[in-house]
């Protein structure tokens, strides 16, 4: 009897034998434990980093080759207990609509077309129409994002200076960088909606910068639409819309706000730093940079939040708003002509 009770003793205590955790973990102890290959490799990369001893072991079952996680005894409660809470903190949020492909949603060609559309206005404007009685001036005058006029009523100059620029290397590099950024955020909302937001973001950031400097301030170009797009881009980013789970994900409250702070730190940082980089010095409307970057970052976090929830827009909505942000240029400028 001695020598029976110190056997079970040193089998139950030194005993080298693995549990399989699967079937405890899905509470399903008829589960033999069947997992992708995948997930049993992600299972034993969390438990390693907690240091739990874990090994990946490949079973037959009905002729199927299966993978199941094991770990030591000592450590099976401790293991179960790891499992769970990273499939609660990883679980996907049930209230978001389907995630987003990783692959673009919307092509360029929108957006080329609308820059094309830009530099052929540029050309337009900056010839006299005698019949008309319309001159580059006349254009700059009713146009420009003049602070005393917008704030006096003149609402639709937030958008027509959008159109306008002194020469052809603004409005070129306002159209190459401005349709990169565009197109980026097309990539991830389609264009529709990137191109609706780039010029509600650069018309916010207009008036913005008109109630911070008054008059006699006035600018003109689409560089503020430019930032704005920029702002977009890192407000979307935490969210992942176009890559999947968002930044707020599950869990906590308190946990679920640190973990979207983490996640949107790195795209605001580096907008911040193109700001620095591009939306400075000499002759440039540093105010209008920086309010289309804080309007686009604020309307890239309601479209971001907004998207997690009901998806982005199908394509026939997106070519409704599409064709919303080309008109919106159009009449402003025809409440211009008729001012």
């Amino acid at each position: 009897m001695p020598n029976t009770l110190f056997h079970d003793f040193l089998s139950h205590y030194l005993r080298s034998a693995w549990v399989n955790i699967v079937p405890r973990v899905f509470e399903d102890e008829e589960n033999v434990g069947s997992l992708a290959l995948s997930t049993a490799q992600l299972w034993a990369l969390v438990l390693a980093s907690r240091h739990i001893p874990c090994r990946i072991s490949r079973l037959t079952r009905t002729g199927e080759q299966i993978y199941v996680v094991q770990v030591s005894p000592w450590f099976a409660d401790q293991a179960i207990d790891e499992i769970l809470l990273y499939m609660e903190e990883n679980a996907p949020d049930e209230g978001a609509g389907p995630p987003s492909v990783l692959s673009p949603i919307s092509g360029p060609w929108a957006t080329i077309t609308a820059m094309l559309g830009m530099v052929l206005f540029f050309w337009v404007y900056g010839r006299t129409y005698p019949a008309l009685a319309l001159h580059p001036g006349w254009w700059l005058s009713s146009g420009s994002a003049d602070a005393g006029r917008i704030l006096g009523g003149e609402w639709w100059r937030v958008l027509t200076a959008l159109t306008l620029h002194a020469d052809g290397a603004h409005v070129m590099g306002n159209a190459l960088i401005g349709g990169v950024f565009v197109w980026l955020v097309a990539c991830r909302l389609g264009s529709g909606l990137a191109w609706i937001m780039t010029i509600l973001g650069g018309g916010l950031g207009n008036i913005l910068n008109s109630l911070a400097l008054a008059a006699p301030h006035d600018a003109i170009g689409f560089s503020t639409a430019v930032f704005a797009a920029a702002g977009l881009l890192a407000g979307i980013s935490p969210f992942g819309i176009g890559g999947g789970i968002h930044g707020f994900g599950t869990g906590a409250c308190l946990r679920r706000f640190s973990r979207f702070i983490g996640s949107a730190v790195i795209p605001v940082a580096a907008g911040l730093g193109l700001l620095a980089m591009l939306g400075a010095g000499e002759n440039t409307d540093l105010g209008g940079h920086f309010f289309g970057f804080v309007s686009g970052l604020g309307l890239g976090f309601i479209v971001g939040l907004t998207g997690t929830r009901r998806g982005v827009p199908s394509r026939r909505i997106d070519g409704i708003l599409f064709a919303c942000a080309m008109t919106l240029p159009l009449l402003a400028w025809v409440f211009a002509w008729l001012a």
